[in-house]
């Protein structure tokens, strides 16, 4: 079964065939020693290292591999990692990847209350198959109450370790009563399928799609959705890409050709890289068919060939989830509602030994490009402001997805003109609580979805 975290996979461009592997050894240092393994990779990051010329000259070879690895990397570099396959602990972490939830933790303004609220859960995961529910409050991690002393040291706990200890807690006017406790162990997550509504408010007929993530396969998928809506003549289409850390770009080409209906050959993303890789720009139909999973034209006939879309944004929302809101902007009126987005308007690929008989075991994945789309508009680096702002953390308890009680999809259904039936149905009661600042959130995390990749 494939795995929720893939691999970006991209069309390569003509000079990253050079890369296929260490096609040398590098010189002068023993098979196996650190030197000899930094050398490959201060090598590899001179010819396609998007700052490749602000590497040092003169670079201490005996480092450990990562240390050494960091240390080349630009003030501006969030993103770039190094990782070897046999040894999980070198892998990006985050609460989603070890046990399957997000949770951001509040604090009130004096600091008396703190707590966890998980937003999300995956279905099938640790998390799940223990009860943990969104809109749920956490009061400890193993066995220690939060504070705002220690919620960041009790956030590391839970990602270096395999197994973690939550208790959940009831809140109540300003205070909070332990309820249960959940243990957990690290565990296998599994591709999250798309979640589909249609709402009938005051007359419209509105689609709403939830994307977990852009892995493999999900455009291909998403074709019976978009069926039933263009079936439903729906009049407006709201994506809710909230925790949607990314993918493959593929993917987000295949939903952008889903949401508008464009023609193959129309331009959709640009690469711009050092002045060994230069500057490609790839159309929309190239891009969607850079996995092998999906025919373009024949997913067409699933297209709604719509000319506005509403999608859902926070500060999760990553990489490819920001390429289907920055690339569609040519062509479609966007209207964003949520929180700033993650900020991840780069691209990398995956650098490895190809030979038959490895004498390195690293993989690299530097930034390469940066991305801009058909209108060559693009550094969103600090994040895709939307223009509506709303937290759904200011509105306790957090409701389950989808929900018309839910703020966001509650803005977004106000903007379409379905707010008289929502109306009708009154104020959603919220929880009792002080005005609430956070103090540790996933979009601290960096995920495997983040990292746009190129491979051959």
């Amino acid at each position: 079964m494939k795995r929720v975290y893939y691999i970006l996979n991209l069309i390569i461009f003509v000079f990253v065939a050079q890369l296929l592997g260490c096609k040398k050894d590098p010189p002068s240092y023993p098979v196996g020693s650190n030197s000899y393994v930094n050398s490959w990779i201060l090598d590899s990051l001179r010819r396609y290292y998007l700052w490749n010329e602000s590497l040092p000259k003169k670079i201490n070879m005996d480092q450990e591999p990562q240390l050494f690895f960091r240390s080349l990397l630009h003030a501006n570099d969030r993103f770039s990692y190094m990782v070897d396959p046999a040894d999980p602990s070198s892998f990006p972490k985050s609460n989603r990847s070890q046990f399957g939830f997000d949770y951001s933790t509040l604090s009130s303004a004096d600091g008396k209350l703190v707590f966890g609220v998980i937003k999300y859960v995956y279905n099938d995961s640790p998390a799940s198959r223990n009860g943990l529910k969104r809109g749920d409050y956490i009061s400890r991690i193993n066995g220690q109450q939060l504070t705002t002393a220690n919620a960041v040291v009790l956030q590391n706990d839970l990602l270096t370790g395999d197994k973690g200890q939550l208790t959940l807690a009831a809140l109540e006017n300003n205070s909070l009563r332990d309820i249960q406790t959940v243990d957990l162990s690290r565990g296998m997550l599994l591709e999250q399928p798309i979640l589909r509504e249609i709402f009938h408010l005051n007359a419209k007929t509105i689609g709403y799609l939830y994307i977990n993530d852009f892995s493999r396969g999900i455009a291909q998928s998403a074709m019976s959705d978009f069926t039933v809506f263009k079936n439903e003549q729906i009049d407006a289409l709201l994506v809710d890409l909230r925790y949607n850390p990314g993918g493959q770009v593929a993917e987000a080409a295949g939903i952008a050709g889903l949401i508008s209906g464009l023609p193959f050959n129309t331009a959709f993303i640009t690469y711009t890289g050092n002045k060994n890789g230069g500057r490609k720009t790839e159309s929309i139909g190239q891009s969607a068919s850079g996995d092998g999973t999906l025919h373009y034209n024949q997913m067409l006939e699933s297209g709604l060939k719509l000319k506005e879309v509403y999608i859902l944004t926070s500060p999760t929302t990553a990489s490819a989830a920001e390429i289907l809101i920055n690339n569609l902007k040519p062509y479609a009126h966007v209207i964003t509602i949520g929180e700033k987005t993650r900020g991840k308007d780069e691209a990398s690929f995956v650098i490895k030994d190809m030979r038959p008989t490895k004498t390195i075991a690293w993989e690299i994945h530097p930034i390469i490009y940066k991305l801009s789309n058909a209108l060559g508009s693009g550094d969103y680096a600090t994040g895709i402001v939307p223009q509506y702002h709303v937290n759904e953390l200011e509105a306790l308890p957090l409701k389950v997805l989808p929900s018309l009680d839910d703020p966001l999809i509650q803005r977004a259904i106000a903007l379409i003109g379905g707010s008289k039936s929502l109306n009708k149905r009154g104020a959603s009661k919220q929880s009792s609580v002080s005005p609430l600042r956070i103090l540790t959130d996933s979009k601290r995390e960096q995920t495997y979805q983040e990292i746009l990749q190129i491979n051959n």
